[in-house]
């Protein structure tokens, strides 16, 4: 087979990142960038010299199979439904769109096409939390009662590096960045949120013209209750806690607790750091070359994964001679669990299975539009300081 051949659509900190998430895996080139900026290109061509550039629209869609849409959250909708009217296969940044208008021009588009459309919600993929639904899917936990997620990353510096289209447009990270967990949640409850009540302020950014800071309460169908904390103006290190609640034990982030004979007591450890995590072999270099990007990511992994993983082997270690219960009983896991760059890869080759036939993508227009439904629920709620249903996705088409 062919490889397929990509375009992508937008050349800021996502498109890079996505162009970078392509060259892991085989059967694919990224062929084309499209950006109606000059410094979009600009950044293309700097980056993949040999890489067809455009500011064209037009002549942007030909001699593709694959797009890659990485522009700003209020253009998805139209990049998607142009490419699906051309019959190409569509991958898109987090999130699907940001209006209600947007998810109905994607859904009635999708209904008219037999291509495959995706969204990049990379939680999904990350290893912890895939372990994470199994156990529940398993019933450890017996019954659910409480979710929670956390979505802390100082954006101050790079909220514009690239584009101004957060603050030109009042973007709300309700949206653009609590989809992560809403998301998320929303996957591991295997059930809808019907309400949110949110708060939010914009206090430790107030250079930013929304709110920096959200906090969402969701109710779910079955009445568990989730809460998603969304922040880019803290400074605080970069934060993606996951913590789940039930009758017979709970999940702290790597740690799970369960109720036995002696009270609740640290059950194992879910996941652990990965110094050599999967290595792709993209099919389209020299041997020579992938010898260097081997020995290079290598040399990251013991730079980077080493000092995780020994700290991991210290703590499990110690924490088998400390008491687990009492005044001075372990209660957290030290290592943040975030995978990033595997788990948006693993979500690219998600969508690639999908678009060879072999499997359905994880995160599908449906999901992806009931997430966006959730966020502007809470836009709407913390905007008028009062609970807000959200619409099912039959009701709002």
């Amino acid at each position: 087979m062919r490889n397929l051949r990509v375009g992508i659509i937008g050349f800021g900190g996502a498109g890079q990142a996505h162009y970078h998430y392509f060259t892991y895996l085989d059967g694919c080139r990224v062929v084309k960038v499209y950006d109606p900026k000059a410094a979009g290109l600009q950044r293309a061509a700097e980056l993949i010299p040999h890489v067809e550039r455009s500011a064209d629209l037009d002549t942007f869609w030909k001699g593709l199979d694959v797009v890659s849409v990485c522009s700003p959250d209020h253009s998805h909708a139209d990049y998607i439904t142009e490419g699906l009217r051309r019959d190409l296969h569509v991958i898109c940044e987090k999130p699907l769109t940001d209006s209600i208008e947007g998810i109905r021009k994607i859904k009635e588009a999708s209904r008219r096409s037999s291509c495959v459309v995706a969204v990049l919600h990379q939680m999904r993929f990350v290893p912890l939390h895939g372990k994470i639904k199994q156990i529940l899917a398993n019933k450890e936990l017996g019954v659910v009662s409480y979710l929670e997620g956390y979505y802390v990353h100082d954006l101050t510096e790079r909220a514009w590096i690239y584009d101004d289209w957060r603050r030109a447009h009042n973007a709300t990270p309700m949206v653009y960045a609590g989809c992560h967990f809403v998301d998320l949640l929303r996957w591991f409850a295997g059930e809808e949120i019907v309400e949110v009540y949110a708060a939010a302020n914009n206090l430790a950014f107030p250079a930013y013209p929304e709110s920096d800071l959200n906090v969402a309460t969701l109710r779910f169908q079955s009445g568990v209750l989730g809460k998603v904390l969304t922040t880019f103006g803290s400074a605080c290190p970069q934060d993606h806690s996951v913590r789940v609640y039930g009758s017979e034990g709970c999940v702290d982030n790597s740690a799970l607790f369960l109720k036995g004979p002696h009270g609740v007591r640290w059950a194992r450890t879910i996941h652990r750091p990965i110094l050599f995590p999967r290595q792709w072999r993209p099919a389209n270099v020299s041997w020579m070359r992938r010898a260097i990007r081997e020995c290079l990511t290598a040399r990251r992994g013991l730079f980077t994964r080493l000092p995780a993983v020994l700290a991991a082997i210290a703590f499990e270690a110690l924490r088998r001679a400390v008491p687990p219960g009492g005044e001075y009983g372990i209660r957290h896991y030290p290592v943040r669990l975030y995978e990033h760059s595997l788990a948006c890869v693993e979500a690219v080759e998600n969508f690639l299975d999908a678009v060879r036939g072999s499997k359905q993508p994880m995160c599908t227009v449906d999901e992806s539009a009931k997430t966006v439904l959730a966020c502007l629920a809470g836009v709407e709620s913390y905007r008028t300081n009062r609970p807000v249903s959200v619409p099912s996705l039959d009701s709002i088409l």
